[in-house]
């Protein structure tokens, strides 16, 4: 679920052109600021262009460190405003939303489609699970208690409650624009929280689509702030703005890195970078293997954190699994998002492009193969249109076993049969976010999976695995980032306890 927040790349050396009025098409996209749309105090502006077309969507508003200035006074003023609103009244607040993202689940998907360019269905996929995930808020807001705790004073009822933060800073990457934001917008809004949200630069006409969502459910103005644009000053502006308590970062370890730098002494969520490891044990059913770990490469063009980015697989059947992989791979209609036979629409950016080629070659240099794909697709509107590519006769040292890709890439390293030599080979890097593990000896699968440094790993299945209340995040001391989102976790990780110590002694005494 990570990546990079990076501008939307351009076609093939052809200047973007301006694309016809479409459903679900913003022309403009303002800043939203104490619930009014307002341009960039300077005028400043840039295009968000569809990697699925070339075509120019629509001019962004390009926020600079005024506008977020502006935007953290907003959120201050209605914080302070609305922090005492009860869990019920907050939890209205997300059920409208939700039902308004339902609504428009159809427009937006299609907004969607072309902005990032995943296919229209799994678009709507993502909106309507987005709605899911309000709901999903509004309910854990209401569950969030606290506890009487036991004292030896016998005088003192001691007493937990757990309190809104303030005021949080929110940036979010371009891999999955709706789904990802409401992990953190939900839980924000749902106990009592503020926040000033800066979408992936590249994926800003949805997240305003998304924003309109939250305006229109009559959410009070001011909880919820939309900064654009692509400028390093006003994200670290906004990350370390002495009026934000807290800060939830989704993307890059690298970016994660100096945002956590940048934020110390705040509450932080940081959920970074991932790539696998999925191991494959010798007695793994591959009929069920192959078609989940290429599902876990190529689902959303392998824009996603838990993909298998990296595949260990046993000796005895890594060549079968090399074969099947292949197999899996032909099977994906590489195409136009808006197209029904479509299962994997172009990556999003001219980065991952760039990423992908140099893992491809780098693996090929040190003596491995393309057994499929291996490069864009020709006579596409742009050069974005990636095959999905399987990669086999890798070396431990090559650069895609150490680095995530972030694209339609199923490298496959071959290790011993022996349970040490697999799990010494998974653990190798600084990553720690999803893994799987494939075996039908249900012990040693278990053994395996327990000794991986991941922070969830999925047992014959993908690594792809998840549900928007389980906990998600990277394992400790590696470079996926600290903290959980997900349903309660999040809840928690949004507000602090608070301890009243109440004396009952009789004032007669």
């Amino acid at each position: 679920m990570c990546s990079t927040p990076r501008a939307a790349a351009r076609s093939r050396g052809r200047p973007p052109r301006r694309s016809p009025r479409r459903s679900g098409v913003a022309d403009e996209v303002a800043l939203r600021i104490g619930g009014r749309a307002v341009p960039a105090r300077e005028g400043a502006v840039y295009d968000a262009v569809s990697p699925a077309t070339g075509e120019r969507i629509a001019a962004i508003a390009r926020a600079a460190e005024p506008d977020v200035d502006a935007a953290v006074a907003a959120a201050e003023e209605a914080f302070e405003a609305h922090r005492q609103e009860s869990a019920f009244t907050r939890a209205d607040w997300c059920h409208r939303v939700a039902a308004v993202v339902e609504e428009r689940a159809p427009a937006m998907a299609r907004l969607l489609a072309l902005e990032h360019g995943k296919p229209v269905d799994q678009a709507e996929g993502e909106i309507r699970l987005a709605a899911e995930g309000f709901r999903l808020a509004a309910e854990e807001g209401k569950r969030l208690g606290g506890e009487t705790v036991p004292v030896r004073d016998g005088a003192k009822l001691v007493l937990t409650t757990r309190k809104p933060r303030g005021v949080w800073a929110v940036m979010t990457p371009f891999n999955f624009p709706v789904n990802i934001p409401v992990e953190y917008l939900g839980p924000l809004l749902a106990c009592g929280n503020a926040v000033v949200w800066r979408p992936a630069p590249s994926m800003a006409a949805v997240a305003g689509a998304l924003y309109d969502c939250i305006e229109a459910a009559d959410v009070p103005p001011g909880l919820v702030n939309l900064i654009t644009g692509p400028d390093l000053g006003p994200a670290q502006r906004l990350v370390s703005h002495p009026a934000v308590n807290g800060v939830g970062f989704t993307g890059s370890s690298k970016a994660g890195a100096e945002i956590a730098r940048l934020a110390a002494g705040k509450a932080q969520v940081m959920e970074l970078g991932g790539n696998g490891p999925v191991v494959v044990l010798p007695d793994a059913d591959l009929d069920r293997a192959a078609p989940a770990i290429a599902s876990a490469a190529f689902a959303n063009a392998g824009q996603s954190c838990s993909a298998a980015g990296r595949i260990v697989a046993a000796e005895p059947i890594a060549a079968e699994l090399e074969e099947r992989l292949v197999e899996e791979a032909r099977r994906e209609v590489v195409g136009s998002p808006f197209d029904a036979a479509t299962t994997m629409g172009p990556v999003h950016t001219r980065g991952v492009a760039d990423t992908m080629a140099r893992h491809i070659a780098d693996g090929q240099a040190r003596g491995g193969r393309t057994a499929f794909g291996g490069g864009p697709l020709p006579d596409r509107p742009t050069d974005l249109y990636w095959n999905p590519t399987v990669l086999v006769g890798l070396d431990e040292d090559a650069a895609v076993m150490s680095e995530e890709t972030f694209g339609p890439l199923a490298p496959v390293l071959r290790v011993g049969d022996d349970t040490e030599t697999i799990i010494a080979a998974a653990n190798r890097g600084r990553y720690g976010l999803s893994s799987a593990v494939f075996g039908r000896d249900l012990d040693r699968t278990l053994a395996v999976a327990g000794r991986l440094r991941a922070g969830q790993v999925t047992v014959n299945d993908t690594s792809n695995y998840w549900e928007l209340h389980l906990p998600f995040g990277g394992a400790p001391g590696t470079a996926s980032g600290h903290g959980r989102l997900g349903g309660r976790h999040m809840a928690e990780a949004v507000t602090e306890i608070q301890s009243i110590s109440v004396d009952l002694t009789p004032p007669w005494r």
